[in-house]
């Protein structure tokens, strides 16, 4: 496959490697047969010469906004299996009448955008619609020729100028260099650069528009989009936001365009200067370590004279950049000034509307009137149709006086209940306070028979040991002692028993 195809078949979904045996058929007859291919296929074709003219992928094409149609173009899209597109110039023709391509003379002549209902592109377009919808076949402006050839031709390429401006709209927006006059204006080189800058990152454009691609963006911005002005060698951007028609350029907007492209020419100017001085020095100090006087030397003069050149370059570059700060300065005092005239002009207004100090008293003056009348109305209004309905108000105190006395009788009463309620609740709180002294108080000598009844078993028990002992050694005939005489013995080791007992009880 031809490079062209190539490109396509990789970065364009709609031209899948299944799709080319229709994309490359007879349009013509599915213009009839298969209405939906038809229009996918156009669509499909319309979408590839956009994206690959403002790629700069059409061999022969100098130019990324601009569709050069010819033989070449159909050579350049031939494929070694279907050979070249027969119905490419339907597709061109179709582009034509929905206003996706326009010929390029009619597009930079016309003075009605693109967009309006009413404008013409050519009078041989407008015969040719004519008379094919009326059924009368006519080829003669037609960019589809007998024996599969394709009218020469050129074409801007209106979704390519939509997709830049998209990039560009953005690309201001993120810079925000669209507020004050000095950021608005610039030189059509800088225009163009900032342009190729924005397309290159954005992956959109491979090399730089041409200057027939300046010239038809320009007019498409300026007509078709409204967003600024330009002139053979200015460009001036609308005040953002703002739906009135861009201003014509002046001649100061002439002069601070100069003046910016200007600083900008120095600015590079200066950095080519300073890696030169830099790579002289480099050269000097190699020759020196070489042993090469006379290459040191003249490496060593030429860094001397870019030194002064440099120095020159950056004085007139600090003079240059004073006399730009200072016109922004006197720009934005023009702006300022606008402003403040523009609001001296709506107080004046105003004011001329209220009438002055005597208008606003009289009309004060008249509101005292009528709001004074209002009140006497509900005065009047407020009063009681029979006399004899007018109040007591004696007896209204009076009766007022009985309800506060009433009420100041209850809230005794209830302080007097609440009173005896807490003296309730104290006696009941003592009352058990005594019982459970009480109930302590005989619990202890309860508790001190049960120890001494203890004790007492505790001395049963040692008694009918020891008698069960005596008795055991009798009559084994072991002892010395009788049974009286081991309980005396064994009376005093008892009672120490009982006082050790007691006192832990104690």
């Amino acid at each position: 496959m031809s490079p062209l195809l190539d490109w396509l078949v990789e970065h364009e979904p709609s031209f899948r490697k299944t799709r080319l045996p229709s994309l490359y058929s007879d349009l013509n007859l599915q213009r009839t047969s298969n209405p939906e291919g038809y229009t996918a296929n156009v669509t499909a074709w319309s979408s590839a010469l956009t994206h690959a003219a403002l790629a700069g992928e059409i061999p022969h094409g100098q130019h990324h906004l601009i569709l050069q149609t010819s033989d070449e173009l159909l050579n350049a899209l031939a494929s070694p299996t279907y050979g070249r597109p027969s119905g490419l110039g339907s597709v061109v023709d179709e582009c034509v009448r929905q206003g996706k391509m326009v010929d390029l003379q009619d597009f930079i002549s016309s003075e009605r955008s693109i967009y309006s209902r009413g404008w013409i592109p050519s009078p041989w377009a407008v015969l040719r619609w004519s008379l094919q919808k009326a059924g009368v076949s006519w080829s003669s402006g037609s960019y589809d020729l007998s024996g599969g050839r394709l009218k020469s031709g050129n074409l801007a390429l209106v979704p390519a100028l939509e997709e830049v401006w998209k990039r560009l709209s953005a690309a201001r927006e993120r810079d925000r260099k669209t507020q004050t006059l000095t950021d608005r204006v610039m030189t059509r080189d800088t225009f163009l650069r900032d342009v190729n800058s924005v397309l290159g990152q954005a992956g959109e454009l491979t090399g730089s528009l041409s200057s027939q691609d300046l010239e038809v963006l320009l007019r498409y911005l300026s007509r078709d989009k409204q967003v600024l002005s330009y002139d053979t060698s200015t460009v001036k951007f609308n005040v953002p936001s703002s739906t009135a028609i861009p201003e014509p350029i002046t001649h100061e907007d002439r002069s601070i365009a100069s003046l910016k492209s200007l600083l900008d020419d120095l600015h590079q100017k200066t950095t080519t200067l300073s890696t030169r001085i830099k790579t002289l020095q480099d050269k000097a100090a190699a020759a020196v370590k070489s042993g090469n006087k006379a290459s040191a030397l003249s490496a060593l003069r030429s860094k001397k004279l870019a030194e002064r050149t440099l120095q020159h370059r950056l004085d007139t570059l600090h003079q240059l950049e004073e006399i730009y700060t200072k016109i922004e300065s006197a720009v934005d005092q023009v702006e300022i000034l606008a402003v403040m005239e523009s609001s001296a002009s709506a107080l004046k207004t105003l004011n001329q509307r209220i009438g002055g100090v005597e208008r606003v008293e009289d009309v004060l003056e008249s509101l005292r009137e009528e709001v004074s009348k209002v009140d006497e109305v509900s005065g009047v209004l407020a009063e009681p149709v029979d006399q004899k309905a007018v109040l007591d108000e004696d007896e209204v105190d009076e009766e007022f006086e009985a309800m506060e006395r009433e009420e100041r009788e209850k809230a005794r009463k209830a302080e007097e209940e609440k009173t005896r309620q807490k003296l309730q609740e104290l006696d009941a709180l003592e009352h058990l306070r005594r019982e459970r002294e009480r109930e302590g108080e005989m619990e202890k000598p309860r508790e001190d028979q049960r120890m001494k009844q203890e004790d007492q078993a505790e001395d049963n028990e040692l008694e009918q040991a020891l008698s069960t002992s005596i008795e055991k050694m009798q009559r084994l005939g072991i002892g010395g002692q009788t049974g009286e005489d081991a309980q005396r013995h064994q009376q005093p080791e008892r009672q120490g028993q009982a006082e050790q007992i007691a006192q832990e009880a104690s």
